[in-house]
Formats: structure tokens, sequence, C-alpha cells
């Protein structure tokens, strides 16, 4: 079937956010004025997920107490001039947190989920 997207805010703690600021302001350019965060799920299902699938898909994903914090896409705003940098495994590489996950999904009735 392909990839299927699924965001969540934010990524990093405040706390975490704010470290890498100040490193990367050091490290790379004084100018960087802020760094906003987000998970990207990346979704390999085998066949189109139903309704009911994406809802319980959705339900596994995203934070319990915060669920306006999830969506099909991003929260990220990259028209401003400003510079998207994504950071994860390459998407032919299934780390053990993949493997979890698409081991849970199964166990809740999502049989189509191949990588997380």
């Amino acid at each position: 079937m392909g990839l299927i997207h699924f965001f969540r805010t934010p990524g990093a703690s405040a706390a975490a956010a704010n470290t890498l600021l100040q490193q990367a302001r050091e490290k790379v350019s004084a100018d960087i004025q802020a760094i906003d965060s987000e998970f990207c799920f990346n979704i390999k299902s085998a066949d189109n997920l139903t309704t009911k699938e994406t809802s319980v898909l959705s339900w596994l994903l995203s934070e319990t107490f915060e669920p306006d914090q999830f969506s099909p896409k991003s929260f990220l705003k990259v028209d401003d001039g400003r510079t998207l940098v994504e950071v994860g495994p390459r998407l032919n590489f299934s780390t053990a947190w993949s493997t979890n996950a698409v081991s849970v999904c199964k166990a809740c009735g999502l049989e189509s989920i191949e990588r997380i």
C-alpha cells in the first residue's frame, strides 16, 4: 500500500528543546531563533486501513491526555523560510522500537501493519 504518516507534537520536552537550541547556537549559528519538534510515524501497511483500524492505530500512537496534538498532517510550518531537519533511522532499517510497536499493533488486531 505504501506509507502512512502520522505526527505527534512535541517531539522533545521543553527542557530538551532548550538544551538543543543552546547547543545549536554555540556550534552552528547564533542566529538560530527556535527549535520545534514532532514525532513523525512512517507506517508501512500491506493493505489499506479501514476507518476502525486507523482509529485504533491513532489511539495507540497519540498521547492519552493530548489527542489534539496528533494528526495525519505535520504541525511544523516550513513555508516561512525556516529549515526542516528530519532525524531518525533510514526507512529500510528496522529498529527494535518498530518491531515492538508492530507486535502491539498485531495484538490489537492490526494485522496489515508491517513496520512503524
